[in-house]
Parts: structure tokens; C-alpha cells; sequence
């Protein structure tokens, strides 16, 4: 698979091998970022180049031969035909040539991809070299101890491709035959939407249960006046929550007659206990770990985290030159080198005491059948604090940064300890005993708390306790006063609120990150390819930060499930994971596995082929049509269909061969939520419209189409715009009017002559481009979310959520900041200045 290199090993007195008189060594990256951050370190007698990711992959065709042990056919992308030219070019006039991408299954095969497209002389040395980390101390380390390419990594990531390409291209093809052209199926991308249809199916069947929840306010002989909540009666707890118990306050009249009994009766302190409750932080970041986090508390999609985290890792330059922040950030493990726990220990102890400092360092392991090939997400200096480099890295780059740092520091700490009272009272309520309870929470030592509390700014966390609290606490802490068995209690105030069960949330980028990593569907590498790809192909889309399936992603799924139901069980592609890491490990063979696989599937194709649904031709809903329906002769039935613009309903007598038969009866299936006023039809008045989807977006029709083409157009969300408005100027070019219309990106004002006249008015903020010194102007995404952009675009492509103002930033004296909302849990929503360059915040006015 690869030569070893003849060179010897460098000294330990001198861990980077000096390079031989011959010519320079050859030292291939995947990144051109890298590669500029390491030719930094090993300097001159080395040449870095990079790949910049994969050159080659296989062809647009199946490009597996299946008959002959399921060999590939690999082509060199006609994007990088240069680079391997340079490359080859390179390898020529080199000493020796050391592989150097990134240390992973794919970084492995890649290295192998170049071996194979190079193709160079027998008798040059050439070597692997793996970098956990882009510092001088990293990079020195790893090139004292060259490898030779692993082939087991190879064959691992071979196997991944081929499974990939034999689901997709099979399975995408019976989906084309009995669905639409252009569709997709994918090994875990199919899997991942199913986990998401399931859920709404779920939501969708959920009947909600009412129940009551009573609360009392109390005072004691101290201030201040407690809540307490009626937690159970007759010995039995009540239903509080979701979660079902056999007793539940169950209507409105039960919750009146207890109420009237419990105002009347008389209440003492019946419990009190005080304990103390620990809270331990949390190990350090495994890539899935910090996905959900850096969702959660930073509000970034899983590509925008791991985009960020590839350049902390790369390299940048702070000042000193690059050089890199983080450690790699593919990773399954949680352990970190003796070395970085030791220097975390000790910054510890130096910067918040040794008294935050447990007696002997934490030890994370990961779960089972993790691969611990590489350590946790950490900083590669952990003296490297994020205040040390504020103003030098890029808003988001900063706050992951913090995020990673705090969480490395954090995870080094003691624990938090906190004193947990418990208090309790009862009251008779006839023959049985009702149980009011309330828990208090005094901090006693903040811990690892401390360094969490340091600095709010770096997350948009809506308070320090979604930071440290898990997801299974939804208590009401209340502030207690001091209290002693047996103290008479006045009741000041009894509530009861009517409430309903909840269904199940559905998945945001965090939570299906979770789930897909509970379930071991793919890998956290692959995460946001997955979300990605799931969302391009109009699978799922985006509802309030939450996926929702659209009804092509449901219909697809129940197809895919009908003909493959083996393929879209989790467990089972769980179980093909499983497999990889049997071949990374040398217990199973590339070819065994691929054998193993295609026996049962190719079965599974055949018998989809038939079996399978075709909803080309129309799959029966079991309706009769409106319109044909109840007809003595060739009554319509209604097929469920897909169409250009998505799926719909038709009758079965759309296409009738005798004229006197046919009907043109058709309904959108998926329908959008009707916004409370709809328009009345332009050309016969008739009201209310229809809201469609075209292919343009959503838009009125008039309800006596085809007879009358009456439209109105509608904005993202369906709501009607109105008709175009004058503002009582004139175009510049023609002289016409100037008129506000509203776009497929929102209102905007033209000339009434768009798109003859293409002069289109833009608001000029005060604030110019800092990237350009060209204008700020603000726009709107499809979606309807202003963002402000450089009217020099595609020129220059700066662009800003946050309303650029005129306000100079009193810590780095950045020319502008960002007007921005923050949203305080509990708490009516603020605005403040935010400085896009440092992160410094002011409150408005």
C-alpha cells in the first residue's frame, strides 16, 4: 500500500530530520491554510503543498465493478487536474515525499489517492506523518515519527464510499422509476429523514391529556412570601408533566373542588431536610459533543461549527503568525494527553486557586466502540486564554474558541456544591392528605461554575443555568426563607392552571445530532453533510429552528420503508458502522463486507422493482373525487401524484381517453398554514383564495380556476402583498415613478418599469463596508430575514446580521458596532451594541 522510507529517523535531540542534499522534501496537506501554517514551522529544505481535500473519487456512473470483488473505478476530478499536475511536477525534483493529511479515515484515504495519482519513482522514500495538532511542538512530534499509510484506515474508508455509492446509485434509481427523476436516497441521509418522519408521526398522532397544576403561596414568620406546588393526594403523585402517573386533577371541576377544600385548611412544615447536591462537570469535546453545544449555547449550525473549528485548528494568525488554537476536531474520545491535563491542573490552580482543584486529575473515557484514536477537542496551548485573544480572531471563531476552552478548563475542576432544601407541608382534603412541595438551592462553592461565569458575552447561553443544567432538570427553584419544623404557614394565594399534555418536540440541529449519535447512525464527521444534503433535496425543511418533513420527504420515507425496510432501520445501519470499524481494525476484509451486503440487497431491489408503490402512476387514497365521484359511469377515484411543483391529488379521469369522462380535478397535497385573511380574487371577486406553492413560492389562486386566472402574490409565509405603492419619487434613468413591490426577497422599491428599468433604490446606511469602504445596505434572504450587505457585491461579499450604527466601540475602538436583540430568559427582550471585531457589548441609550 505504501513504502516505508529509507531515510533514518530522526534523532531525539533533533526531532524534525533535516533534509537531504538531493532536493526538498514534499510535504502534502489537504488545506491550503495549513500548509501555509506549517511551511511557518519546519521552514526551509521542505516545499508544503496541498491537495485542498479529495482528487479523486468515483465517476458520475456506478463506478463499482461488482462482478470482480467490487474493485473502483477512481477518475482525478477535472477541478484538480492542475493540482495533481503541480504535485507530480513536485514529486520529480523531491528528496522524499511526506503524506501529512488529516489524521482520520478519510485523511488516510486520501493519502493513498495521492500515492496513486503521483505515481512516484520506486526508489523515492515516502512516509506518513500524522498531526494531532498545528503547533511547532505538534508538528515537530509528528515528523520524528513517520508512518507508512495504514491500510486497514483505507480499506475502511473504501468501504464507506463504495456502500454509499451502491445505495445511492441502486436505491435513487428505483426511486427515479417509481417517484421523480433527480431524487436521492442515500445509506444514513435516508435513515436520518426517516428519524425525522417518525417523530412527526408521532406529533402528528398525539392526542394531549388535560390536566390541573395547583400552586399555594405561602409566608412564614420570615420574609420572603414561597411558592409551593400540589405534588400529590392520598399518598399518590399527581400528573405535573408528560409523564403519565395514576392520578391527574383531571377538569376543571376537580380543580375547583380541591381548591375550595385547600383554602380552607391549615398549614404547618411538615418536611424539611437539607442536603448537599453535587454537580460535575462535563468531560471534554468529542465532535458530536461540541456540535450540539455550539447549537445550543452559540446558536451555530452544525457546518458553520465545524467550518470554524477546521480553521482554529488550521492555523491563525493572532499576531504571533499562524499557528493552530485547537487540536484536530474529528474525534469520538474524550481523553486528553497527561501532558494537557497537567497544564490544564496547573492553570487552574494559578488563575481561581487550588481549592477548584480536585485531589487527583479526571479521567473521561468514551463509550464503547468509540474510536480513541485521537484525544478530546481541546486548546493546544491551554495558557492561550480567549481573553488573550480577543480582537484577533473572528466573532464566531472567538466565541467556539471560549467555548472549547472553558470546557477543557471546566472539565479539570471541582465540583460545583450546592445546599438543596426541601420543604413540605399538608393539608386534609376529606378522607385523604394533599402534598405541597417546594425546593430551594443556596450555591455553597461554585467550582467549575467559575470559569463558565467568567465571561457571558462569548455565548448567547439565555442564562448560566441552561449552561450547567442538563436537559432532564425542569424544576421550579423558588428562594426560600429560613424555616423550622413544624412552623405555622399562612397561605396567601392558591392558583390552578389549566394545562395539556405536550407532544414530542421536533429534532433541531442539536437534538438530531444527539439522536444520530445515540443511535450510531454515520458519523460526527458526516453530521452536517447529512443535514445539509437532507435539506437541499426538499426532504425536510427548517420550521422555527426545527426540522419538519415535507410531505415529499414523508411520502418518500413510507416508499423507501415499503420496499427497503431493512436499509431504513437505524440498527441496522448502526450495524454497517459497526462493520467499518471491524475492517479499520483488521477483523473483517473490504471485499467479506462488501459481500455480505449485496446479497440481501440486491434481493431488496428486485423486490422493490415490484412491490414497491409507483407513485409515477398514482397511489389510490381510498377518496372518491369531488368533482366525478358519485357518477353511475367511470366515477373518479383520487390518486396521490407528483408533479413539477411537488405532490398532489388527481382523479383518475384527468387523462380519459373519451372526452365526456375526463376531469380536471386536482388539490395540492402539502398545504401551507393559511394566514387569517385571505385576499378576494382580482378578476371575479370571489373570496377567499386558495394559497398554492408554485415554483416561484407560494401564491392566491382563485378557486374558480381554470375559468378564472385570477392570482394574488403572496410573501414566503403566504401572506398576501399588496398591490405596488408609490412613494412619490422618480427613477433616475427613465423618469418614471418609483414604486414599493415586494419581491421574492421581501419589499423592495423600483422603478415601476422592473424589470424594462432595472434601477433599483437601496437604503445607504452611515456605516461604510469595512472590507471594501463601499455602502451597507440592507436585504432579506428567501426566507424573509434581513441581513445587511456591500452594494459592491459579488465584488466584495461582505455581509452582517446585526444593523451596522455609526458608534464607535470604547474597547478597541472599531469604527461601528451591531445593533442587536438579546432575549433574557424570562425577561423582556433588549437591545444592545454588540462590537463585531472584539465582542464588546453595550446596552442602547
Amino acid at each position: 500500500m505504501a513504502r516505508k522510507p529509507k531515510q533514518a529517523e530522526a534523532s531525539a535531540s533533533s526531532p524534525v530530520a533535516e533534509p537531504s542534499a538531493k532536493g526538498q522534501k514534499l510535504v502534502i496537506v489537504e488545506s491550503p491554510s495549513k500548509a501555509k501554517t506549517i511551511t511557518k514551522y519546519l521552514g526551509k529544505g521542505y516545499k508544503v503543498m496541498a491537495s485542498v481535500g479529495h482528487i479523486r473519487d468515483l465517476p458520475r456512473k456506478l463506478g463499482v465493478d461488482i462482478e470482480n470483488g467490487f474493485q473502483e473505478e477512481y477518475e482525478i476530478s477535472p477541478a484538480k487536474e492542475k493540482v495533481v499536475r503541480e504535485l507530480r511536477t513536485a514529486a520529480k525534483s523531491a528528496s522524499e515525499i511526506v503524506l501529512a493529511t488529516d489524521p482520520d479515515r478519510e485523511g488516510e484515504a486520501i493519502s493513498w489517492h495521492l500515492l496513486e495519482a503521483i505515481k512516484p519513482p520506486k526508489s523515492l522514500p515516502v512516509s506518513r506523518v500524522l498531526f494531532n495538532e498545528i503547533t511547532p511542538a505538534g508538528i515537530q512530534k509528528a515528523m520524528a515519527a513517520p508512518t507508512v499509510i495504514n491500510k486497514k484506515l483505507v480499506d475502511a474508508q473504501r468501504a464507506r464510499r463504495v456502500l454509499d455509492r451502491l445505495v445511492g446509485y441502486k436505491v435513487s434509481q428505483v426511486l427515479w422509476d417509481k417517484v421523480r427523476r433527480g431524487l436521492s436516497a442515500g445509506r444514513v441521509q435516508s435513515v436520518a429523514v426517516r428519524i425525522i418522519v417518525d417523530r412527526e408521526k408521532e406529533i402528528q398522532a398525539f392526542n394531549p391529556v388535560e390536566y390541573w397544576v395547583l400552586k399555594a403561596k405561602f409566608a412564614a414568620k420570615l420574609p420572603p412570601s414561597f411558592w409551593m406546588k400540589l405534588v400529590k393526594v392520598g399518598g399518590e403523585a399527581l400528573q405535573l408533566g408528560n409523564k403519565e402517573t395514576k392520578r391527574r386533577v383531571a377538569d376543571a371541576a376537580q380543580a375547583k373542588d380541591l381548591k375550595a377544600k385547600l383554602e380552607k385548611a391549615a398549614y404547618k412544615v411538615t418536611g424539611l431536610e437539607t442536603k448537599e447536591k453535587k454537580r460535575n462537570p462535563a468531560a471534554p469535546f468529542t465532535t458530536a459533543k461540541l456540535q450540539q453545544e455550539s447549537a445550543q449555547k452559540l446558536k451555530m449550525s452544525v457546518s458553520r461549527t465545524m467550518q470554524n473549528a477546521q480553521r482554529l485548528y488550521e492555523g491563525v494568525d493572532f499576531g504571533e503568525g499562524p499557528v493552530g488554537l485547537i487540536t484536530y476536531m474529528r474525534t469520538d474520545s474524550p481523553r486528553m494527553a497527561p501532558e494537557a491535563v497537567e497544564a490544564t491542573r496547573e492553570l487552574i490552580a494559578k488563575k481561581y486557586g487550588k481549592e477548584y482543584l480536585p485531589a487527583k486529575a479526571r479521567v473521561y473515557t468514551g463509550k464503547a466502540g468509540a474510536q480513541d484514536a485521537h484525544e478530546a477537542i481541546r486548546p493546544t496551548d491551554v495558557a492561550r486564554t480567549p481573553e488573550s485573544l480577543r480582537g484577533h480572531l473572528e466573532p464566531d471563531q472567538f466565541r467556539l474558541y471560549a467555548l472549547i476552552w472553558r470546557r477543557t478548563m471546566a472539565s479539570q475542576m471541582e465540583a460545583a456544591r450546592f445546599d438543596e432544601t426541601v420543604v413540605q407541608t399538608e393539608a386534609e382534603v376529606g378522607k385523604e392528605t394533599a402534598l405541597f412541595e417546594a425546593k430551594g438551592e443556596i450555591e455553597r462553592f461554585p467550582g467549575w461554575l467559575a470559569v463558565y461565569r467568567a465571561e457571558k458575552t462569548e455565548t448567547e447561553a439565555e442564562s448560566i443555568a441552561d449552561a450547567t443544567k442538563g436537559d432532564e432538570e425542569d424544576e421550579d427553584e423558588a428562594l426560600l426563607p429560613a424555616l423550622k419544623l413544624g412552623e405555622a404557614l399562612k397561605l396567601e394565594q392558591l392558583d390552578a392552571d389549566q394545562q395539556y399534555t405536550k407532544p414530542p418536540a421536533r429534532f433541531n440541529e442539536a437534538t438530531l445530532v444527539k439522536e444520530l449519535e445515540e443511535d450510531g447512525i454515520g458519523r460526527p464527521s458526516t453530521y452536517a453533510s447529512i443535514i445539509s444534503t437532507i435539506q437541499d433535496r426538499d426532504y425536510v425543511k427548517k420550521h422555527e429552528g426545527r426540522f419538519k418533513p415535507t410531505e415529499l420527504g414523508m411520502v418518500v420515507t413510507e416508499l423507501l420503508i415499503q420496499g427497503f425496510p431493512r436499509l431504513l432501520d437505524s440498527k441496522y445501519t448502526s450495524g454497517m458502522e459497526g462493520n467499518l470499524d471491524l475492517i479499520e481494525d483488521g477483523k473483517l476484509t473490504f471485499k467479506k463486507a462488501m459481500t455480505d451486503f449485496y446479497g440481501p440487497f440486491e434481493m431488496a431491489l428486485a423486490a422493490a422493482g415490484t412491490d414497491m408503490q409507483n407513485l409515477k402512476a398514482g397511489v389510490p387514497t381510498g377518496e372518491k373525487c369531488p368533482k366525478c365521484g358519485d357518477r353511475k359511469k367511470h366515477p373518479g377515484v383520487l390518486l396521490k401524484r407528483i408533479g413539477r411543483n411537488g405532490l398532489f391529488v388527481g382523479c383518475t379521469n384527468y387523462s380519459a381517453e373519451a372526452e365526456k369522462d375526463k376531469c380536471d380535478y386536482t388539490a395540492d397535497l402539502e398545504k401551507m398554514e393559511e394566514p387569517e385573511d385571505a385576499p378576494e380574487c382580482p378578476l371575479c371577486g370571489t373570496t377567499p383564495m386558495n394559497l398554492r406553492k408554485g415554483q416561484w413560492g407560494p401564491f392566491w389562486a382563485c378557486p374558480n380556476y381554470p375559468k378564472c386566472k385570477g392570482i394574488v402574490k403572496a410573501d414566503p409565509k403566504g401572506i398576501p402583498v399588496p398591490p405596488d405603492e408609490p412613494i412619490g419619487e422618480k427613477c433616475p434613468n427613465c423618469g418614471k415613478d418609483f414604486v414599493k413591490r415586494h419581491g421574492r426577497y421581501g419589499e423592495f422599491i423600483c422603478c415601476i418599469d422592473y424589470p424594462t428599468c432595472k434601477t433599483v433604490k437601496k437604503e445607504i446606511l452611515a456605516v461604510p463596508c469595512p472590507k471594501c469602504g463601499g455602502g451597507l445596505s440592507p436585504r432579506k434572504t428567501r426566507f424573509g430575514k434581513v441581513f445587511y450587505g456591500c452594494t459592491n457585491y459579488p465584488k466584495c461579499d461582505f455581509t452582517a446580521w446585526d444593523k451596522p450604527v455609526p458608534v464607535t466601540c470604547p474597547a478597541c475602538k472599531n469604527p461601528s458596532m451591531g445593533e442587536k436583540t438579546r432575549k433574557p430568559r424570562g425577561k423582556d427582550p433588549i437591545q444592545v451594541l454588540l462590537c463585531p471585531k472584539c465582542g464588546h457589548e453595550e446596552p442602547m441609550g
